[in-house]
């Protein structure tokens, strides 16, 4: 009887062990395609049935599905499309989805597919049975152009919608299919460390590059830290969080839908020179590095521009036909402030005034042409001044935290060659010290979480997805693009697919309770490997505070009112 109280006790004490686990952080490299697009690298299909599919996928916070081109699509010539044919496992679904993001509309059928998102630390991270569109034709303004093949939609979808012409709910996207997963977890959170984009307004529907650019193709524009962000790269005591509106009902780009990452902020103020503008009440962004640049209903715009001497609004766009644009004088000063829970974000004119290649500069502050529309966008370039953590959670609505991104060590490291030997040889001493430490701290806490994981895998019946894995042979002949050795290694040609490696075992979709009309599926996947957050999101005056870090100390402020 002892021995069996000591089993329980100890069953117990291991789950409990496993069940605080923190998820290992990923670091999901984003490159910039050839259009000048972000790209991420995302397999497609089931490991060991039919053919695994390799793709460049952009990316978007406004939709909470993903998109694939579909093989004899229309409109879809220069980028590699998916074939429901190579994957058998795959399941079509009822329903004629139609869609808008910017100024792009695109429509297609539906399917459910497993699919996998690339990472540099040499296995993928898999997320299964998706509810995909696959798109069979396009209109002008949409991203699936110059190698893109694919659209990940990390909105949260925590308001079920009918918008795109199928019932869409929270289980059709990456976080619902993670927690059925995870039944134990209570938050997914990744942030997001963007470098800004090349693209300028322009004349055309597709997006415009300054001529004399470096090749788009050997260009890294940042990490998105999966799962967990990282607190090295931030301020953590300026982290300010803001919850994610759910009811708003208009406002927004014509013929799209309500952005799912639409978040109120205090407002905004602009200096040029000794000119003060801004408008001090409360604003509705849309935080999306889909689009470049940062966007304002039109009369804000305008009190921008026309505080810039010798400023010259013109037709150019970054999405084409919804906003205009502003030559400005290259020698302008601008800075351009918003406020987010009273503290202040600035980006100056190395941000928002661009050389179009031709000795003219153009401001990247567009201004919408629909009066109705009263939201505003803040893009890549606006992101990339600041780090982004995205905190969805299994229950109540999403929110975003934004804060200064750390001072780079580096900058420390041009110091006297005389200086720099003399204190590298102490901290090496140091170094070495903490190292040892750290090492046999290592193999104590692995030791003690590997085994409580062996208890629970001895006494639970439950299958594990497994990662996918690099470095088996791929199943198509394409060239290799994306090699993962810890590093960030650019694609040879924009063409040619991040993502071009055989991943590891997959368990087919599950469609056993899967609605024809691509509704929500059976709730019949494992945990995984990774482990998952216990974290708890609490409330604080109705909105939304931080999680808790992943290693249970507090380390995200929460909104401050």
């Amino acid at each position: 009887m002892f021995a069996t109280t000591s089993l329980v006790f100890s069953l117990c004490a291991a789950y409990a062990s496993a069940a605080f686990i923190p998820p290992t952080r990923l670091d999901v490299p984003v490159l910039l395609g050839a259009g000048g697009r972000p790209i991420l690298g995302v397999g497609m299909g089931t490991e060991g049935v039919g053919q695994l599919q390799h793709f460049n996928f952009t990316l978007t916070t406004s939709l909470g599905y993903s998109s694939v081109a579909n093989k004899g699509g229309n409109g879809f010539t220069d980028t590699p499309t998916y074939d429901l044919s190579l994957s058998p496992n795959a399941k079509s679904l009822s329903g004629k989805p139609a869609m808008a993001l910017g100024a792009g509309n695109f429509s297609g059928s539906l399917m459910k597919e497993n699919c996998s998102l690339s990472t540099n630390q040499g296995v993928s991270w898999a997320y299964t049975n998706q509810t995909v569109v696959l798109m069979n034709s396009q209109t002008q303004g949409s991203p699936f152009e110059n190698g893109v093949s694919g659209l990940l939609g990390l909105g949260p979808i925590k308001k079920p919608t009918t918008a795109a012409g199928f019932p869409a709910t929270f289980d059709d996207g990456i976080y619902g299919q993670y927690y059925i997963r995870n039944p134990e977890a209570t938050n997914f959170t990744f942030g997001m460390a963007l470098k800004p984009s090349p693209v300028i307004p322009g004349n055309g529907s597709s997006l415009t590059i300054p001529p004399g650019s470096k090749s788009l193709a050997d260009s890294d524009v940042g990490t998105i830290h999966w799962l967990q962000p990282d607190t090295s790269a931030y301020q953590e005591d300026k982290l300010q969080w803001t919850g994610v509106q759910s009811s708003v009902s208009g406002g927004y780009l014509s013929g799209n839908e309500q952005p799912e990452f639409t978040v109120q902020l205090d407002g905004w103020s602009a200096k040029i020179g000794s000119n003060n503008v801004g408008s001090s009440g409360g604003i509705l962004v849309n935080v999306d590095p889909y689009y470049s640049g940062i966007y304002m209903p039109a009369s804000q715009a305008r009190l921008i521009h026309d505080a810039i001497p010798g400023s010259e609004q013109v037709s150019k766009s970054t999405i084409s036909g919804q906003t205009v644009s502003w030559e400005v004088p290259c020698n302008s000063n601008v800075q351009f402030t918003v406020a987010i829970n009273g503290q202040q974000f600035t980006v100056d004119q190395s941000l928002i005034v661009v050389n179009q290649g031709d000795g003219t500069c153009i401001s990247l502050i567009e201004g919408f042409t629909d009066s109705a529309v009263t939201q505003y966008i803040f893009g890549q370039n606006w992101l990339s001044q600041l780090y982004v953590i995205f905190n969805i959670p299994k229950d109540g609505n999403a929110a975003l935290a934004f804060a200064p991104r750390s001072v780079s060590s580096t900058k420390s490291r041009d110091i006297g060659a005389i200086v720099g030997g003399t204190v590298g040889g102490v901290a090496g001493v140091i170094g070495l010290g903490l190292l040892a430490f750290y090492f046999i701290r290592r193999r104590q806490d692995h030791s003690f979480f590997k085994r409580a994981v062996e208890l629970e895998e001895e006494h639970k019946v439950a299958s594990t997805v497994e990662p996918y894995t690099f470095g088996a042979a791929a199943s198509d002949n394409r060239p290799m693009s994306y090699a993962v050795s810890g590093y960030t290694t650019p694609p040879v040609s924009p063409n040619v697919p991040l993502l071009n490696q055989d991943a590891g075992h997959l368990p087919p979709p599950s469609y056993e309770e899967a609605s024809e009309t691509g509704g929500s599926s059976a709730r019949t996947y494992p945990r995984e490997k990774t482990g998952y957050r216990q974290d708890t999101m609490m409330t604080v005056n109705g909105t939304p505070s931080a999680p808790v870090s992943p290693n249970n100390q507090t380390s995200f402020a929460g909104p401050s009112h």
